[in-house]
């Protein structure tokens, strides 16, 4: 019924959207995979926050959870949940009949945490007033609690942002304890400086982590999740007490594998694509778009595409940044500034050029110049910055 749905609305409003955004099955799966050969026992939590850094939440889940079934109890094992941000996007992948486990990373309310009846999720405890809400609610015994509350807790070990303090632990030991029902099955803490090539920092992390492993080990016989290293702190997997790592950056090949020893062989995920849109000449001195910030020095034939800093090319790629046009990927330069829907390209030396023409606004080879690591670097921004903006509207489809 759903499918018919589906082919009969097409058939009364038919539309091609202008904007694709392409998900690469294979590169995503051969990043994870290259991950896997220097992560802690084999293991790697895929980090799906943010839209999956852009490339689509429920997409990328599904892509993930099929290679995990492919392979039985050995790849299941391998990857034991997936990472997400909120409880919104538990509930968005639970509602896409995503069945893998998930960590939930970032703050959930207490009385979320207490109240949830969603299946295989665990949640990131930050704070001692956090788990004490929390063990109130339990405490009450009331009718909608949760049966028992999956936690990993996350403990600061030097970037002071989130997590309980070292100092704190006993007073966290204490209220576990008195509640049973709260199950601590993970520990967890996140390298604030791992991709500096001082280590300095990265090793003082690591000695207040590792003594705190060895104890809360002892202590809790349920603890089955360890996780410090995030897509950097790879480098410091055999040095670190962990028996898995989280992979955000490298899974989309948003960071190459260079600063690793051999070097992984990491892809970049996504590409855009669009058409032209318009097509017209301009003489000398003519201005072009807001703010009058590029004015022809020579005559010129210039071109529309529909993609603006809503859809993510950055404003500040304005008369900086390029895109490529046509089958030859015949690079073209922005004109003028970037505006929220349409952008300006320069395709003077394409003759025949025309509407209709296609365009790859990202490309995923990795030295092109609209990469989404050389179109960070231009700007002076962090590439994962340019992907979360790529809205979650725009038609993904994987390849």
């Amino acid at each position: 019924m759903k499918d018919f749905l589906k082919r009969l609305a097409k058939r009364r409003f038919p539309y091609e959207p202008l904007i694709t955004v392409r998900i690469s099955r294979e590169r995503l799966i051969h990043n994870l995979h290259q991950y896997m050969t220097i992560a802690p026992e084999g293991r790697v939590a895929p980090v799906l926050k943010s839209n999956a850094y852009g490339h689509g939440l429920i997409e990328v889940a599904r892509i993930i959870e099929a290679d995990r079934n492919s392979d039985g109890r050995a790849r299941r094992n391998h990857i034991p949940f997936l990472v997400i941000d909120s409880f919104f996007e538990a509930v968005a992948l639970r509602a896409a009949r995503v069945k893998m486990p998930l960590l939930i990373i970032g703050y959930t309310r207490p009385e979320t945490i207490a109240q949830s009846r969603l299946r295989d999720v665990s949640f990131t405890i930050t704070s001692i007033d956090t788990l004490q809400h929390i063990a109130n609610f339990q405490s009450s015994a009331f009718e909608f609690m949760a049966p028992y509350i999956s936690i990993h807790l996350k403990i600061d070990t030097g970037m002071h942002r989130q997590g309980i303090l070292p100092s704190e632990l006993p007073q966290v030991a204490d209220i576990l304890d008195r509640n049973p029902t709260i199950m601590l099955k993970g520990i967890c803490s996140h390298f604030a400086d791992a991709d500096n090539s001082d280590p300095s920092f990265t090793e003082s992390q690591m000695h207040v982590w590792n003594k705190i492993v060895r104890e809360l080990h002892e202590q809790y016989a349920s603890l089955e999740h360890i996780h410090i290293s995030n897509t950097d702190g790879h480098r410091y997997v055999s040095e670190s007490h962990a028996n898995l790592s989280r992979l955000g950056l490298g899974l989309y090949g948003l960071s190459d594998g260079t600063s690793f020893s051999p070097p992984l062989d990491i892809k970049p995920v996504l590409s855009m694509e669009t058409i032209i849109t318009g097509v017209k000449k301009i003489g000398r001195d003519d201005a072009v778009g807001y703010g009058i910030t590029f004015k022809a020095e020579k005559d010129m034939t210039i071109a529309t595409i529909p993609v603006g800093y809503y859809e993510g090319i950055d404003r500040r790629l304005s008369n900086t940044g390029s895109v490529q046009v046509g089958s030859e990927q015949m690079p073209c330069k922005i004109v003028g500034r970037v505006s929220m829907n349409i952008t300006v390209i320069d395709v003077s030396h394409m003759p025949d050029i025309k509407i209709g023409t296609p365009v790859t606004v990202i490309s995923t080879t990795q030295h092109d110049a609209n990469s989404i690591v050389n179109m960070a670097q231009k700007i002076g921004t962090i590439p994962y910055e340019l992907a979360v903006h790529i809205p979650g509207q725009l038609k993904r489809i994987i390849d």
